[in-house]
């Protein structure tokens, strides 16, 4: 007979709120925000029947099983990404989509049969035990869900509901990424025409699937689907990576929790940490980049201790290691070539302490190989430049982005000091402000590991060396590359994420040592206490951050605000989007002179970030023409941006009445006039048809 353990009945409680929570989230994003719950249904079956099962037969293949549920989750969903990537590109080749259609499914059905042959269960249902599941994850996830769709679906509301719809501009920028996708490959951009896109398209290739074939809206995708997607492959990452790699795996739960109270990476104000920010809210993949960067570590861990065991499987978790590469790299290119250069200073440091064996190299140019080959085919294509023109390098650039850095260094020149000696205050405050409740262990446990390791006094982990490694790759690049925006903030990212997995190694050293060493006693507690205040801090500082996205998110379900035209669209324009989306071929090119993101005295024609405005791809699901939109041209070109302004207006001039002809020369189709913007005189000629017309909007149809 069970005794009644209350204790054991409080945690439950703890953890069934935490599922509510999550489920009222969702509630929440269908009943105020206008989420579909139609779609919902066909992503949920997407994600279990194209990506899980399949994903979870390729682990299973393998032969490499986690040592908790939570890795194999993960591992299976990274799994499934990647087979649907390679059948993506496969069916471009062919071409045909019924290997898109009938590949998930048909996977699924041979994994389900072959555990009905063995009589087993499947993965999920013979390992979950919700009475095991750890309330600290759960409180966790739930914190993590909150954060995605607070940042994320509740400033979203649907088209269909409100009189504008307000949407940040990289977000649509990427929805234009996935409806391209959803139509081609290689990727004609959706609104320069005759230009080519290659990005960092993994994860716009996996959700142009479900466009592509089942007709969800790219911005329920992004905007409804992203938050959950993002939330659970973070949170089961996150977890996953602290299960593996803690030598005290029990405390997974409370070391994503306290991964998050800790707020890493305070830039831009004192609540903002721009690292969630880019991972939660999932910037330009961010989130997708550094998750499928911890699982190929753990898939790295497990590779060599079957390669040095000589285990028969050791082939198969090296395709498994590879494969991971190349989806990361094509996920997110900075942090796989951290990954790749983090492994190859891990192997060759164990190749000259003389443990590890020089023939490791060989399976590592292998997964080199592929790092190349995405970066190379994917990242590298024509007509498209990442960079501002400027040089790749400029040491500390990033450390602009710090709210402090220009009043501590107007103290200390107020003070007199040197500036070698500035500059290296600066680099402290701005690693502690990179790490907050991790910088002291950090610090401390890295310059130690680093002096027992090669002193021969600790022994060599190659994993344990890799997630070193990779915080000093990671952290270096970030501080010297220069690209457009902050895209140096990818490389940081890794070392931000798995930091504190190496203070805790450092903290679970000194409690190991403490009974037999007054010093390791004394540091664990000056350290843990100093860790302790510092949570009380960023705690504070995650709960004002959250609490302004609670305000930010409660304006956002007034139905009827007037918002910034620059930043919205409204329904006139959506209802034109709409009629082109219902009644246009599916590779119909538009033109618009809507592509303002500032307004007109901002505005400069040098400047590519003054002209990324892509709602109209967006919702229209149509390849756009934004002629001088210029986000994928060079700032360099900005000539060449000039020059595409001058011929988009040829064809919105009345008196030219060779406009018919612009149009054809370029491709264009369609030509929209945004009257919310501009003042033009009726264009319809012999070349110009109007198809539609409302009060904000005029659409003609060129002939011929």
């Amino acid at each position: 007979m069970k005794t009644f353990d209350p204790n054991t009945k409080f945690k439950n409680i703890l953890k069934a709120l935490c599922v509510m929570a999550v489920a009222a989230m969702w509630l929440v994003a269908v009943f105020v925000y206008g989420a579909s719950v139609r779609h919902a249904v066909i992503l949920a079956a997407f994600v279990m029947f194209y990506v899980m099962l399949p994903g979870l037969l390729l682990v299973g293949i393998s032969g490499y099983k986690g040592n908790h549920l939570s890795t194999d989750i993960a591992l299976a969903l990274f799994s499934g990404w990647g087979l649907q990537v390679l059948v993506y590109f496969i069916s471009d080749i062919i071409p045909n989509d019924l290997l898109i259609y009938v590949t998930g499914p048909v996977l699924s059905l041979l994994y389900l049969f072959m555990l009905y042959t063995k009589k087993q269960k499947p993965l999920v249902a013979k390992r979950f035990h919700f009475s095991k599941l750890s309330v600290a994850f759960c409180i966790f996830m739930a914190l993590v869900f909150f954060y995605c769709f607070s940042g994320v679906q509740y400033r979203y509301m649907s088209p269909e509901l409100a009189d504008f719809t307000i949407m940040n501009s990289d977000k649509a920028y990427h929805m234009g990424l996935i409806n391209s996708l959803s139509h081609d490959y290689p990727m004609q951009s959706p609104w320069v025409y005759g230009k080519f896109i290659t990005y960092h398209i993994f994860s716009e290739i996996l959700l142009s699937i479900p466009v592509r074939c089942f007709d969800v809206p790219v911005d329920t995708m992004m905007l409804s689907f992203g938050p959950i997607w993002t939330a659970s492959i973070f949170g089961l990452s996150s977890y996953s990576f602290f299960r593996e790699m803690s030598t005290k795996s029990e405390r997974a739960g409370v070391y994503s929790l306290l991964l998050l109270l800790s707020n890493i990476y305070i830039t831009r104000n004192i609540s903002t940490s721009i690292a969630f920010r880019f991972a939660l809210e999932n910037d330009n993949s961010s989130g997708y980049g550094i998750s499928v960067a911890l699982m190929t570590m753990i898939v790295f861990k497990k590779w060599y201790e079957a390669f040095s065991e000589n285990r028969p499987e050791r082939f198969r978790v090296l395709i498994a290691l590879l494969f991971f590469i190349m989806l990361a790299t094509g996920i997110k290119g900075p942090m796989g070539a951290v990954i790749v250069a983090s492994m190859w200073g891990t192997m060759i440091l164990g190749i000259i302490m003389r443990k590890v064996p020089v023939k490791s190299l060989v399976p590592l140019a292998l997964v080199s190989a592929g790092f190349v080959l995405i970066y190379k085919t994917v990242l590298n294509g024509r007509g498209v430049s990442n960079a501002t023109g400027q040089s790749i390098f400029a040491f500390a650039k990033i450390a602009d982005i710090a709210f402090w850095k220009k009043p501590l260094i107007a103290a200390m020149q107020g003070m007199g000091i040197p500036t070698p000696i500035r500059l290296l205050v600066v680099l402290g405050v701005f690693v502690l402000f990179l790490l907050t409740i991790y910088f002291v262990p950090f610090c401390i446990g890295y310059v130690r590991e680093l002096v027992l390791v090669i002193s021969g006094r600790k022994p060599f982990e190659p994993a344990r060396v890799l997630v070193y490694a990779a915080a000093m790759v990671g952290f270096i690049l970030m501080m010297i590359m220069n690209y457009s925006g902050h895209s140096q903030i990818y490389f940081g990212l890794v070392t931000v994420f798995i930091a504190p997995m190496i203070a805790l190694w450092f903290i679970e050293d000194l409690e190991d040592k403490q009974s037999s060493s007054a010093l390791a006693k004394h540091t664990l507690r000056i350290t843990l206490s100093i860790m302790a205040v510092m949570l009380v801090a960023t705690t504070v500082s995650l709960g004002a951050f959250l609490k302004e996205n609670v305000r930010l998110d409660i304006r956002a379900t007034n139905l009827h605000r007037t918002p910034d035209k620059y930043t919205s669209i409204s329904n006139d324009e959506y209802e034109a989007m709409v009629w082109l989306n219902e009644n246009t071929e599916l590779d119909s090119l538009i033109a618009t002179d809507r592509y303002y993101s500032v307004p007109l005295e901002k505005y400069h024609v040098d400047n590519r970030w003054d002209n990324r405005f892509f709602l109209y791809a967006v919702y229209s699901n149509r390849f756009t023409y934004i002629s001088g939109s210029g986000y994928n041209i060079p700032d360099r070109e900005y000539e060449l941006r000039r020059q595409m302004l001058h011929t988009n207006n040829e064809m919105y001039d009345a008196g030219n009445e060779n406009r018919g002809d612009v149009a054809r020369e370029l491709g264009v189709d369609y030509v929209v006039v945004s009257k919310r913007f501009t003042d033009i005189e009726d264009l319809t000629n012999k070349d110009y048809e109007k198809c539609f017309s409302n009060d904000e909007v005029d659409i003609y149809k060129i002939a011929g």
